[in-house]
């Protein structure tokens, strides 16, 4: 309420006209800008590889991919905000919501589902692979049922015509920043990054929507992966084994050149997989603008004391 929320902080230092566009554009969906990176498979590959043979850890795609754009969003803050209510925030922690299906065998009904995870951004690719894997494995029962499922159960156990006004309570609250903490935390829409797997069904990826409700900044998708005609140092004709990723941002938190500089590291991570070994040291994170002019106030306030201080004992 007015302004505060228990998830995120609001941004006070603001380039003016990131001031207006929230309010111009109040719609998550009328914000999405979209962009395809193409990423080479081969030094994923050799990393893969050679991480199995060393420590008996198999990471996928998808663990990389995760832990990549988490170091990326870790270096890079300002992507780890979101707009309500044509006010924008810095969020605590860095939340991945990931679409699970809890089986592929061949004639069996959809049963899709949602988890969450959350990260400080300085874990090692082995903390993130551990974390998501045990909530893969606990969601991927069939008789488990996780907070998403729980609450579409309770929604749709309910008449429509008492469904309609709930969300809308629900989507009122959420609005005005009085959601619970409890369903904030569990909500797989209140996150920093969404992702979802297309490779695992066999599909090319998709310009996937990022969520109106709930906080979801980035969406991105996994297609499957092809061979693109390309050429070597010497000219001569080879083919890159490549995987596209398709990737939808919110543009009314961070401007389109934060982004691509983003985008540039977290390709520059990808080419080499290996810096993810290491967890992030805490000075090596940087700090949030809201951070830097809290630490200019206090630097200021420090020294306009000890001049006070050093005139008193003169």
């Amino acid at each position: 309420m007015f302004g505060m929320r228990p998830d995120g902080k609001r941004v006070k230092y603001l380039n003016g006209f990131y001031t207006i566009i929230p309010i111009v554009m109040k719609k998550r969906y009328d914000s999405m800008n979209q962009i395809t990176i193409a990423i080479e498979l081969d030094n994923l590959d050799s990393f893969i590889k050679e991480q199995m043979e060393k420590t008996g850890i198999i990471y996928s795609y998808m663990d990389i991919i995760a832990a990549a754009l988490i170091r990326t969003i870790c270096l890079r803050p300002e992507l780890n905000r979101f707009v309500v209510n044509s006010r924008i925030y810095q969020r605590e922690g860095i939340y991945y919501s990931l679409a699970v299906q809890k089986t592929l065998k061949k004639g069996a009904e959809s049963n899709e589902t949602t988890i969450k995870t959350k990260y400080t951004g300085e874990e090692s690719i082995q903390e993130i692979h551990n974390i998501i894997d045990a909530k893969i494995r606990e969601a991927k029962h069939v008789e488990a049922e996780t907070s998403t499922d729980r609450t579409a159960r309770i929604l749709t156990s309910v008449p429509t015509f008492i469904m309609i006004p709930l969300v809308n309570f629900v989507l009122w609250l959420d609005k005005h920043g009085i959601l619970p903490k409890a369903v904030l935390d569990t909500s797989p829409f209140h996150t920093t990054f969404f992702i979802t797997d297309m490779r695992s069904i066999k599909l090319p990826t998709l310009h996937h929507h990022v969520y109106d409700f709930g906080t979801t900044g980035i969406f991105l998708s996994t297609g499957t992966d092809e061979y693109q005609p390309s050429y070597d140092k010497e000219g001569n004709l080879i083919h890159k084994h490549i995987m596209k990723i398709a990737v939808v941002m919110d543009e009314r938190f961070c401007d389109g050149y934060y982004f691509a500089n983003s985008f540039r590291l977290f390709q520059k991570i990808l080419k080499n997989p290996s810096y993810l070994l290491s967890r992030l040291e805490p000075e090596e994170v940087p700090l949030t603008e809201d951070e830097k002019h809290a630490k200019e106030k206090r630097i200021k306030k420090e020294n306009k004391r000890n001049e006070r201080n050093t005139k008193a004992d003169k």
